[in-house]
């Protein structure tokens, strides 16, 4: 056992005290080890924030997310859909855009979702379908890991949570689960996520679109027939990832960060977060106000505005070619896009499950 020298006289009691003390220390020690080696969780410590742009804040915007920590080896329990907009809790100076931040030490599940603006023409409001999808989405996820130990498919889960959805109304989406190392994801239109290892993006989900800006929509194809071309949660790309590591940090958002932040951007302010011991909040925040600063900047050359001109270039010099016409094309559009954004930022870490405790990266 462990002994320690007598620094008193024995009949004072000390020297047996002692060694029952550094025992009882060191064998509390010892199994707190064997503890975080064996059973442990990795989960992203996330958060969320979220804008409208001017012309939806008062509806409350069009845009969801939702943060779960769910699944057996979690912790089954604590459920937060966040974080819709009403015009009760925006900003009531209509010249200034309102803004939510939302936190989850320990998600497992997440979900970001784009209403589509163009339904406001028919006077039915974009930000009901995204809102109630994501909220359902949750729903589904908690009611699943109740039932039994895994957390659900990212494809499970947006199927249940589009079946429960019956309003007119459509939406771009993604979904994600991280189960044990694996990320795995399913998406419709042009919200996406990234992956970075440190700092740098290795993985960059894929979108789906007919042509340029006009990205697949998820719906309720029956309630919503005769209003567009919709899909349903089979027509979703799915995907996953593996050996997600700690110290990986994942961005799910919108086309409103996508469309005004370039990669390199997402790289530097990541970098910039981490290196000042800064959390998922700080990087989430940035992200969203790098990308409302861009979408008001008429001389910033945003990614939309390249994308743009290279579709339009390429569907003119197309057309010049044939007719034996060759032409240079410049830059062409400058501008970021104004827009609602959303932002979830997740940094990997293990958990040990039934406490609050985190292994250090």
């Amino acid at each position: 056992g462990l002994e320690r020298p007598s620094m008193g006289s024995p009949s004072r009691g000390r020297v047996a005290r002692r060694p029952v003390q550094c025992r009882g220390w060191f064998d509390n020690l010892m199994t707190s080890i064997q503890t975080f080696g064996s059973k442990k969780v990795l989960v992203f410590r996330s958060a969320g924030a979220m804008m409208p742009k001017k012309e939806s804040q008062l509806k409350g915007g069009e845009d969801a997310f939702f943060m779960s920590r769910l699944g057996g080896d979690a912790g089954v329990g604590d459920t937060s859909f966040l974080l819709q907009y009403s015009a009760d809790n925006m900003n009531k100076d209509k010249g200034k855009q309102g803004k939510v931040l939302a936190r989850l030490e320990a998600a497992t599940v997440l979900g970001v979702a784009d209403g589509v603006g163009s339904w406001s023409q028919y006077k039915i409001d974009p930000g009901l379908y995204s809102k109630n999808l994501m909220k359902n989405t949750a729903i589904a996820a908690l009611e699943i890991s109740k039932k039994r130990a895994t957390q659900g498919s990212a494809m499970e889960l947006l199927s249940l949570g589009h079946s429960q959805t019956k309003l007119k109304g459509s939406t771009t989406t993604t979904v994600a689960c991280l189960t044990g190392n694996t990320l795995s994801a399913a998406t419709v239109g042009d919200t996406a996520l990234v992956l970075l290892r440190n700092g740098k993006i290795y993985y960059r989900s894929p979108t789906q679109e007919f042509e340029f800006d006009t990205p697949f929509q998820l719906a309720d194809t029956k309630i919503s027939d005769g209003y567009g071309v919709f899909c349903e949660p089979d027509e979703a790309l799915e995907f996953s990832v593996r050996d997600i590591r700690p110290g990986d940090v994942l961005v799910m958002a919108s086309d409103g960060l996508f469309d005004n932040v370039h990669e390199y951007e997402i790289e530097q302010i990541v970098q910039e977060k981490l290196k000042s011991g800064e959390g998922a909040d700080a990087i989430a925040q940035e992200l969203l106000e790098r990308a409302r600063l861009h979408s008001l900047d008429p001389e910033f050359v945003s990614p939309w505005a390249q994308e743009k001109s290279q579709t339009e270039s390429g569907f003119i010099g197309g057309t010049l070619k044939k007719l034996g016409v060759r032409m240079q094309f410049g830059s062409g559009y400058k501008g970021g896009k104004p827009d609602d954004i959303s932002v979830v930022a997740g940094i990997a870490q293990y958990l040990i499950p039934g406490t609050d405790l985190f292994l250090p990266i």
